[in-house]
């Protein structure tokens, strides 16, 4: 019997606040998963947008502003209403971290650990995957082939990981699409509420998610916009 073949699937990958202000308690690790088929399409929309309400180059959360609030409520709403997109993240307290007893006192080495725990759970059997993570200087060269063969062998037989590579993101829209929601999320669970914009940024995501806020744990992959509350190690 022939067995179902599945599109592949791009997800593009960023954190927040990881490396920011130390008195934010919680950082942020997410991606926004698309089928590659698609992947196209919604940029194409997301151009449009740009084009429509007169924005340049990069977006993003650092980038949300009251003279742009037009063009990020339109890109809120193309996430929102566009079935092709999914959304997962990992919401991690840095003061639950111990790196010293399980990371060998390498921050950066439990950085990647929790890149995979967001990935892992996320990735599905029989379908194909190109992992784009957000480029960052690392200490160690070898970190996205190390956290790529650990999946490739965690999920050999299931998902397939045909690609796990560091991108920049001044020309990858998705990224900043990625960068513009993590934001949000960094931003409720460190309870910021210093922008206005930002404030009701978070608000009407929630609201557009069913949800009373984003400083909650949805404890299911299968949903469209997923916050996993990592309370291990």
């Amino acid at each position: 019997m022939k067995s179902k073949t599945y599109s592949p699937i791009n997800i593009y990958c960023d954190e927040s606040r990881h490396t920011s202000d130390p008195g934010d308690a919680y950082f942020v690790i997410g991606g926004i998963a698309c089928h590659r088929e698609h992947k196209r399409e919604i940029v194409h929309k997301i151009h449009l947008l740009k084009k429509k309400h007169n924005t340049q180059g990069e977006f993003g959360w650092k980038r949300l502003s009251p003279n742009r609030k037009d063009f990020y409520w339109a890109i809120l709403n193309l996430f929102i209403k566009e079935k092709k997109l999914a959304f997962r993240c990992v919401v991690v307290d840095r003061n639950n971290l111990d790196h010293d007893l399980y990371n060998q006192g390498d921050q950066e080495l439990g950085f990647y650990k929790l890149y995979y725990q967001m990935l892992v759970h996320w990735l599905k059997p029989e379908y194909k995957y190109h992992i784009y993570l957000d480029w960052q200087q690392n200490k160690m060269q070898h970190r996205f082939s190390t956290l790529r063969d650990i999946l490739r062998k965690k999920l050999s037989g299931r998902a397939k990981i045909d690609c796990l590579e560091p991108v920049g993101s001044k020309n990858i829209p998705m990224i900043g699409l990625t960068d513009l929601i993590i934001g949000a999320v960094g931003y409720e669970w460190n309870q910021r509420t210093a922008s206005h914009i930002k404030v009701d940024f978070c608000k009407k995501l929630a609201t557009s998610l069913g949800k009373e806020n984003l400083k909650t744990s949805t404890f299911s992959i299968k949903d469209k916009f997923d916050i996993f509350h990592f309370m291990g190690r």
